[in-house]
Formats: C-alpha cells, structure tokens, sequence
C-alpha cells in the first residue's frame, strides 16, 4: 500500500505542472478571443541575420488586431512585430529551448512580416505556440482609445516550469501531512522489533477497537522491543499503515521550503513580466521612441547567482537559528544510531522531555554530548556543537561566494544594447482597403497541388525539412566517417554505434543483471544444498520482509529466521517461503546446508523451486534476446561491409528528408534516390543520424552487392553513408495489373504526407512560374 501511495504522489507531481500548462494555455487563448492582451516568455531571432543568437524577453500581444504585437527584450530594447502576417513553420522542440536546462518543452514559430518578407523565429513554451500563432494571424476585437494593453491581473501571473515543480510537490507534501497528521488518529504502539532504523509496532485500530494492526514506521532514536511509540494511524484508504511522529517536522518543513521556492518564482517570473509590460507602455506613450537600455554600471544578477545565493541565505538563516537562538543543554545519548546518535534532553523553554538523533563522534550509550536546541519554529529538532557547524557551514560558505562571483563576472561583462527595430511596411490591406486585417490563407504564394512524389514538391519538403531540423539543434557535427576499406570496422562511429544499438539488447542484458541480483541467492541455496549434506533445525522467525506485488504467488516471499546449527553456531539468514507467510515469533522448520548454514530452505515450502523456475526462465529468455541480436546483427554488419569494399557501383541524384519530430537526432534520414534526371523517385534507403551534414539535395554513389541489392552504402565525397535499414526498389513490385501502383511507392507516398507539417504549405518552384 506504501508503494502505491508513492506511485499515486509521483503521478501528480509529475502531472501537476502539465494540468497548469493546459489551464493557462486555454485562459491565454480566451483573452486572445476577447480583446484583451496576453505578454508570454518568448526568444526572438532574426532569419535575416544569419548566426545572430536569439533575444530573451516577452512577446506582448495587444488584444486590438490593428496594434502590432511587441516584443521587450531584456536589454529593454522594443521590436514591433506587425500582425497580419504567415506562419510559414511550427517546430516543436525539446527541453531546454531558451538556451538553459529545463523540462519544459518549447516550440518555434516562424514568422513571415508582412510587406517586408523578413522571418522571424519566436521560440515559446509549447502550450503558448497556438496563442501566438492564433494572435498573430487571426483578426481580434477592434478597440478605441486605448493601446490595446489591456488584460486582468491573473494573466500577468506566471508559473515557470520548474517553478509549477516546486509547487507541486509541496501540494503533494501537503496533502499527505494533512490526511496522515490531520485526518488521521494518534494512538500509542507497541515496539515489536527493529531493523535498519525502521520499527515494527503493533496497536489498536483506533475506529475498530477489535482489530490489531501491525506496520513498520521509522525510527532513529535507540527503540527497542516492548517500547511505547507514539504514531498516526493513517486512515481510509491506507487504513492500517502508520507513521512516526517525527515525520510531521520533515513533511512540514519539506513543504515548507518547496512552497517557498516555488512561490518566488512565480514572483520573481511574474515581477519581471509587470516590469517589461511597464516598460512597453512607457514606449508606445513617448511615440515609438527608444526605451533606455541597461546602464553600463548596474549591477546585473544571473539567474544561478540567485539559486546560489537562496542556498547560502537558507544555510546562513539555519546556522544563526540553532547557534545564534539555539540554547546549549547537555543531552544523553540513548543509543547509536546508523547516521550518528540518538539522544534525549530536557527542553529550556517548557521542561518537557525531548528527543531527535544529531551527529557524534565515538560516544556511546549513557555518555553526555552537548548540543544545540533549537528555538521556535523547529522546536524539538538540535544540532551537536561540534561536527554539524563545519558541516552546514562550508556549503553554505561555498554557496554565497557562488553567488558573488556570478553577480561580479556579470556585472563587470559589457553588455551593449542591441536595438531591436524592425522598419517594416504596415501589413497591406486584404479586405479591399477597408482597414481591416482578414484572415491569412495558409496557401498564400504556394502551390499545394500535385502528386507528392514530384521531385520539384519532394525537393520542397527537403528544404522545409532541413530548415526545421537545423532549428530544432539536429545538425551537431559529425566526426568524417573514415574509409572501411582502410581499417577494421571499429573504427567507424556510425558502425560503433550500431553494433551497441542493434547487437546488444540492453533490455535483456538489463533484464538478466536485475534477475542474477534478484534470485543470485537462490541458486546459490540450491547450489549448496544439492552438492553437500543437509540438516534439520527449528528456527524462529525474526522479521517479514515486505512483499512486493508479485509475491508470493509468483516469485518467493522472504522472512529472516534465526536458529542454532548442530556445531553450536547461531545462524541468522533469510529464507523463502510460496504458502502463506509465518508470522513474526513463529517457529518453523528449516533445512540448511552443513558447510554452509546460511544456505537454508523452509522444509516442505515450494518457495525456492517456484523461484528457481521463474528467474530461470527469465535468465534463458534474456540470454536467447541477446544471442539473437549479437548473431543478426553481425550477419547485417558483415554484407554491408562487403557493400561498401566490393559493391557494384552506381550513381543517383538524391533528396535528403530529415525527420519531422521534435527529437530528431532519435529519429530516421530518408534518402529518396532518383536516376539521373528523372523526376520520379526510383529507390529509398534509411541513413544514419550522421547524415544530417548532408545538403538537402545533389549526387551520391550507391554500392550494393548482386546477390543481395538490399544490402547498399551509399558514398558521397569519398567518405561512405551507412545506412539503418536496407535500400528499397519502389519498382520492384509483383502487381497483378500493369500500371498499378507498387506497394512500396504508395508506403513512400503515405509516409511523405505525415512529414509535411499541418497547416504549412510547400513552396514549390515551379508553381511560381
């Protein structure tokens, strides 16, 4: 039930933050519909200006269709976007598409100003793409005597997505101190039996007194069998699980710390939103004129010098609490515990008897140790006065000159005001000179007829494809392939990478190290008590460990027992169990091997065999998988190599289709291969990642082998394309009727229609002349 308690708090927390994205992306898209403005993060880059790096800042989007949307950078500078125009591209990207880490997936918007022809690229989070592309193509309310700037206060709070994390997790934190502390029902235990700082306790049902209920909870504070422990019995719907008191502090302040960090960045993403949109007024009321930029001695604070400097205040704020306010009392340690000592003390403030575990040196049970108590609001936690000072203090050091440093590297960088203007011609008027500006025509200026597999439409979609692939950061460099003819195979990254993707199942080779670790002692037991001498014992059963779902109909349970072996030796080991599981203080029957007695079974118990059978077979399954894949795969990797040293030659004009997704360095290149000349396409081939630094277009070789034409390398520039599937013949169909269409060229006509992105027309050459 734990397990799944777990499982249920991951779920909305990593669920959370994607519900917020989708309210606010339909709050944004209604203000849009009703006339008002919405401002959204946003990165602006100019196609115009090749290699010039992309502007942070927001894109504000008046709700008046005749403003034109405005984007303040963060140099203050102002770019007027004219409305009205194309958006010629949507690119969805991955994480990080504002030039830092982040889970939060992006996409870009390319842009067509009107009258001008210049293309923006504006990068925004994914569930504002269909904001600004609707903004800024759709016509909007018209308004009077306004800027166009109005919009409700809850539009101008913004949740960042590690921000909306944060959050989350303090609600999840939240809600389950509220139901386990709140709902819930404080009873005393009973102290059964401890192990590795948990505490097995039995107690009452505090809504049923006829029922006893047994859990395990923590704790650190020297408890042993018979002691009393006061818990929280956890009510519907984990009637019978517990927990310890103590974890009231760490839930409360965990959420605590969460919410806190959370909420400063919707305040400090939300301040820094008002300011912009403060400044943008301040621009459309001086007229258009320039906003004044940073000046050159202000002092400037990168986002990680604020993260740092939070660390440092935080560990700063808890050194001067416990040593500062704290009081010192003389504490006895109770007993030693796994990460230090428990010990219990007299509190200064009210007298009442305390208890918490702090970090020690060499003290034992009944030695005194000083230690610091802490004041309000974590009264009942303390910090020894010795070890814990050095080890809060030097992070907390680190993490304050962390942040000056940053502060002081940035300030001291020049950071010259790029002026973002954009003399761009009103959008003409498409209603016949009315005024107004009408909805934009997806197909305006193309041709979005014909036959896909045209070679001018093909070479269309290969220039699309390769303009969203380069913006989607898939054309890293790749390392020149060296000749196969020259070298053993290794040699070759592509090859390499093959042979580790495709001849090693890492499924199976994971599958089978999870199955050695999981049932390694099993076989073991077996091992030792099938090629020695078996004994007989009575042991008692100690501790139950906690099953998981597929115990114990599936794989065996395990309880820890203790007996005493015929040479005197006591014997404390684990033993399986597939009936109905002992209870702790039972006596069982065990059979242990003489030699070695930690080998044991529960005499009678099918558990061991039952989980011998399933690791087994998993094992053999597993070690099938990887044979299967080391044996195809060298069979694959020995004919193209033959391909590329032997292959009959011949030369094609090809069209390279970089994959349409948002991960592209995960997905396929298509060589669509054409005779030379020819307009139609004669063959297709899969090609590796590395041919992204292929030009969309132009004149490769292509070697295969007679006896198996599949099997093909492609060769452009005296360096060798390897590919990830076999090379296919669009014409090398048996069709019953002649002129019918082959199979493979309708797959090839199929496939080339998912990759043209919705609502983007091609620009096809020949429909402009």
């Amino acid at each position: 039930m734990n397990f799944l308690l777990v499982l249920v708090c991951g779920l909305l927390v990593g669920g959370l933050p994607a519900l917020w994205a989708a309210v606010r992306s339909r709050v944004l898209r209604r203000a849009v519909l009703g006339g008002r403005a919405v401002g959204v993060p946003a990165e602006v880059a100019r196609r115009a200006e090749d290699g010039a790096p992309a502007v942070r800042g927001d894109l504000w989007l008046p709700g008046r269709a005749d403003v034109p949307a405005h984007f303040v950078a963060e140099d203050s500078a102002v770019l007027a976007v004219p409305r009205g125009g194309r958006v010629k591209d949507v690119v969805p990207l991955g994480a990080g598409g504002f030039r830092r880490q982040s889970f939060v997936r992006h996409g870009a918007v390319v842009y067509e100003v009107p009258g001008t022809g210049d293309v923006l690229t504006i990068t925004v989070d994914r569930p504002a793409v269909e904001v600004v592309t609707r903004a800024l193509t759709v016509r909007g309310d018209t308004g009077a005597g306004d800027d166009g700037l109005r919009t409700a206060w809850w539009h101008r709070v913004r949740v960042p997505g590690l921000a909306a994390l944060l959050l989350s997790g303090a609600f999840v934190l939240g809600l389950v101190g509220a139901h386990t502390f709140g709902l819930g029902r404080e009873v005393t235990a009973e102290v059964t039996g401890t192990k590795g700082g948990m505490c097995r306790v039995v107690w009452q049902d505090p809504w049923d007194p006829s029922l006893t209920r047994h859990a395990r909870v923590d704790c650190y504070e020297g408890e042993k069998a018979g002691d009393p422990l006061r818990i929280s019995a956890r009510p519907w719907p984990v009637r019978g699980e517990a927990a310890d008191l103590d974890v009231l502090y760490v839930t409360a302040f965990g959420a605590s710390v969460l919410g806190v960090a959370g909420a400063g960045g919707v305040l400090f993403a939300s301040r820094t939103g008002a300011r912009r949109l403060r400044l943008l007024r301040k621009h459309l009321r001086s007229g258009g004129g320039s906003v004044p930029g940073r000046a050159a001695g202000r002092v400037v604070v990168p986002r990680w010098s604020w993260a740092a400097g939070a660390v440092g205040l935080a560990g700063l704020a808890l050194l001067t609490l416990a040593y500062g306010f704290g009081q010192p009392v003389r504490a006895e340690v109770t007993a030693a515990t796994e990460y230090g000592c428990a010990v219990a003390w007299t509190d200064p403030w009210d007298g009442v008897r305390r208890t918490a575990e702090v970090d020690c040196g060499e003290e034992a049970r009944g030695d005194l140790l000083e230690i610091s108590a802490l004041p309000w609001p974590l009264r009942g936690e303390a910090f020894d006065r010795d070890f814990t000072p050095f080890v809060l203090g030097i992070p907390t050091a680190v993490a304050l000159g962390a942040a000056l440093l940053g502060v002081v590297l940035r300030s001291r960088r020049a950071r010259a005001t790029r002026p973002l203007v954009l003399t761009a011609a009103p959008p003409a008027d498409r209603d016949g000179g009315t005024g107004e500006v009408g909805e934009v025509s997806d197909t305006d200026g193309t041709d979005d007829t014909g036959d896909v597999l045209d070679r001018p439409r093909l070479a269309a979609l290969a220039r699309l494809l390769h303009e969203r692939h380069a913006l989607a950061g898939g054309t890293g460099k790749h390392r020149p392939e060296p000749d196969p003819a020259a070298g053993p195979w290794w040699r070759s990254p592509v090859l390499r990478r093959v042979v580790l993707a495709s001849g090693v199942a890492w499924g199976a080779l994971f599958v089978l190290a999870v199955t050695a670790l999981w049932s390694g002692w099993w076989w073991g037991t077996a091992y030792q008590q099938a090629t020695g001498r078996t004994e007989r014992a009575t042991a008692t059963v100690q501790y139950l460990h906690e099953e998981f779902p597929l115990e114990p109909w599936l794989l065996p349970g395990a309880v820890e027992v203790r007996f005493d072996a015929r040479d005197g030796r006591r014997v404390v080991t684990d033993v399986e169990y597939g009936a109905s599981a002992p209870a702790e203080g039972d006596a069982v029957e065990v059979e242990y091997a003489v030699g070695r007695p930690s080998a044991a079974r529960i005499t009678g118990d099918p558990g061991l065999g039952r989980g011998l059978w399933a690791s087994g077979a998993v094992a053999v399954a597993a070690l099938v998988r990887l044979v299967w894949c080391a044996v195809s795969t060298g069979r694959v990797l020995r004919r193209l190599l033959r391909a590329a040293r032997q292959g009959e030659a011949r030369d094609f004009d090809y069209l390279l289709l970089p994959p349409s997704g948002e991960e592209p360095e995960d997905k396929t290149f298509l060589l669509v291969l054409f005779e030379p000349g020819a307009s139609r396409p004669t063959a297709t081939m899969d090609a590796a990642p590395a041919a992204a630094s292929l030009p969309p277009e132009g004149t490769l070789e292509i070697r295969t082998l007679p006896e198996a034409p599949a099997f093909a390398v492609a060769w452009t520039a005296g360096r060798p394309v390897w590919p990830s599937g076999p090379l296919v013949l669009l014409d090398d169909n048996d069709n019953e009727n002649e002129g019918e269409e082959g199979d493979e060229e309708e797959f090839l006509r199929q496939y080339v229609t998912t990759l043209v992105p919705p609502g983007v027309a091609l620009d096809v050459p020949a429909a402009r002349a």
